[in-house]
């Protein structure tokens, strides 16, 4: 049986989402085509649906890496979000997303694990905590 790597991105601006779920997917090909893990992925553009899911537990946040935007759109930020991941004790590792760099000193009691500020690189650090997710979760050593 594959070993699943949960990963979930939630991103109200669906270009940004679909670019960062394909930099994701793209930087573990070489990982899937052993064959051990599997990746399931969920990307969420609307946060009242993510929410909702969370609140019903159709989605299990388990042994998760998040990357989650911090302005959500409809009144919703990741406070919301990271407020219901404790509240139903889901152990995930939580990637915080922002244009701002002045969230990071806003929000310092946010419960986020890494802090990126969405520029050129914000892709490639996100793969990079990913891929630490797995090391660490698997504790394998990637190439």
């Amino acid at each position: 049986m594959k070993k699943p790597i949960n990963v979930i991105v939630i991103e109200d601006n669906e270009f940004y989402n679909n670019l960062l779920s394909n930099a994701i997917q793209q930087s573990i090909n070489s990982i899937l085509l052993k064959g051990e893990y599997q990746l399931i992925l969920r990307s969420f553009t609307d946060a009242s649906e993510c929410i909702r899911k969370i609140k019903s537990q159709e989605l299990k946040f388990t042994d998760s890496i998040v990357f989650l935007d911090y302005y959500l759109g409809n009144g919703i930020n990741a406070a919301h979000i990271i407020k219901l991941l404790k509240e139903y004790s889901f152990d995930t590792m939580v990637v915080l997303l922002s244009q701002s760099k002045t969230i990071k000193e806003k929000n310092n009691l946010l419960h986020y694990d890494y802090f990126v500020v969405k520029d050129n690189l914000a892709p490639a650090l996100c793969c990079l905590y990913l891929r630490q997710f797995i090391e660490n979760k698997f504790s394998v050593t990637l190439d």
